[in-house]
């Protein structure tokens, strides 16, 4: 598959493509059963935070992420060659509390180590101070983005490999949501300024083969999602950046949009916003889902999986992936918030032990409508009409389902 091609179809039919930026693989099962019959392309995506050399929150390095997505494929009967493989976030983000020359040692392995494992759509990212910096210029954050282009460069000439493409920008959105609700949108002028800083250094490096192969820049469209709201996409706010981006050979790429409603995702793919990615969505609709078969589990008296108590659990013993984001503690938020930091926790071997408890206790077990509408209101229809069957386990996937769909809609 050639991706550079793909991209510029995309850009002169102002479709899209859409990205499931996840490391959890009951997630990952559920995506690949939806589109193993859709002719559709789309990219999955791994992030610094999840996935690294030292293994990330997943517990799993690059090569270990990609040789168990394609034995899932293989399980599901999924054409592994229908997916672009793509590295979230890369560079120094996770070692960012380091001094700047470590972080970027580290950051500098961890995009060779995806190179080399066969990721071919690289976000480089370096939008952030390192150590005891306070802020950075874009000088500052384009030329550390050459220094970790070079190494992944050199990587995936030395493998004989296929040549990556690059996602850039220093306009980038925090990863996984924001605290601040403060709105920002990326002006037109600064967004070229930004992209002819970047080329320049990119050119005098002697990067300009990889600076042809850039796909997407990434900025700020004025979507975000924090944790008791959405700041919706606002099309008027952006047109004079739409409209510039229009003459560049890349498109942009759009961070955090999850729970956006259709039209909005179908309007930012019009306005030149051809890469939507989705990732705190899928696992927040996995877990409500579970959070909803546990209310049945308790109402028909089965022998209790304790999932919710056992996840909560979790979070309050190691509140390392949550305690800077819900700073009072609240259970609410730790439940329940759109941020959705219960994905840290899904890995946990107590949480997946309670997991699959309550699949368990469903197995083979048929809900009447009723309950299904008490518990599973937006999927009552799908039920009545045959698309979902009432079964526990099908009713958590189609959650799941409903979301991909509606980036499948916006996109095609």
């Amino acid at each position: 598959m050639n991706i550079l091609n793909l991209i510029r179809e995309i850009k002169k039919s102002k479709k899209g493509i859409f990205s499931v930026c996840t490391g959890n693989f009951d997630v990952l099962r559920i995506v690949f059963e939806y589109m193993k019959d859709k002719d559709i392309t789309f990219i999955i995506e791994s992030t610094s935070n999840q996935v690294n050399q030292e293994g990330g929150y997943t517990g799993l390095k690059p090569d270990d992420f990609v040789k168990k997505l394609r034995e899932l494929a293989d399980e599901v009967d999924f054409d592994f060659g229908r997916i672009i493989l793509g590295g979230d976030h890369l560079g120094p983000l996770p070692w960012r509390k380091l001094a700047p020359e470590k972080a970027m040692e580290k950051g500098k392995r961890m995009v060779e180590s995806y190179v080399k494992a066969g990721y071919r759509k690289i976000h480089l990212d370096t939008s952030f101070p390192l150590g005891n910096e306070k802020d950075i210029p874009p000088e500052v954050a384009a030329s550390r983005q050459a220094d970790l282009c070079e190494v992944t460069e050199k990587a995936w000439r030395e493998e004989g490999l296929k040549p990556p493409v690059y996602v850039l920008g220093t306009e980038v959105p925090p990863a996984g949501g924001v605290v601040n609700k403060e709105e920002y949108v990326t002006t037109a002028e600064e967004f070229e300024r930004i992209v002819s800083i970047t080329e320049e250094i990119f050119k005098k490096r002697g990067l300009e083969d990889a600076w042809n192969r850039v796909i997407a820049f990434v900025v700020q469209p004025g979507v975000e999602f924090y944790k008791d709201g959405i700041r919706l996409y606002n099309p008027s706010k952006v047109k004079d950046l739409s409209d510039t981006g229009r003459k560049y050979h890349f498109v942009f790429e759009a961070h955090s949009t999850d729970f956006q409603p259709l039209e909005n995702l179908s309007q930012m793919v019009k306005d030149g916003f051809s890469i939507l990615k989705v990732g705190p969505e899928l696992t927040f609709k996995f877990r409500e889902g579970l959070f909803a078969l546990e209310r049945i589990e308790r109402e028909l008296s089965l022998n209790p999986s304790n999932f919710s108590e056992t996840l909560l659990s979790a979070m309050k013993e190691n509140p390392k992936y949550w305690q800077n984001y819900y700073k009072d503690g609240s259970e609410i938020d730790m439940k329940y918030s759109l941020l959705d930091r219960t994905r840290y926790y899904l890995p946990d071997d107590r949480v997946k032990k309670a997991k699959e408890k309550l699949f368990e206790n469903f197995k083979n077990k048929k809900l009447n409508l009723g309950v299904i509408s008490q518990y599973f209101p937006d999927l009552f229809w799908d039920v009545l009409s045959g698309k979902t069957k009432p079964y526990g386990t099908n009713l958590v996937k189609a959650k799941v389902c409903k979301s991909i769909q509606r980036y499948i809609d916006a996109t095609s």
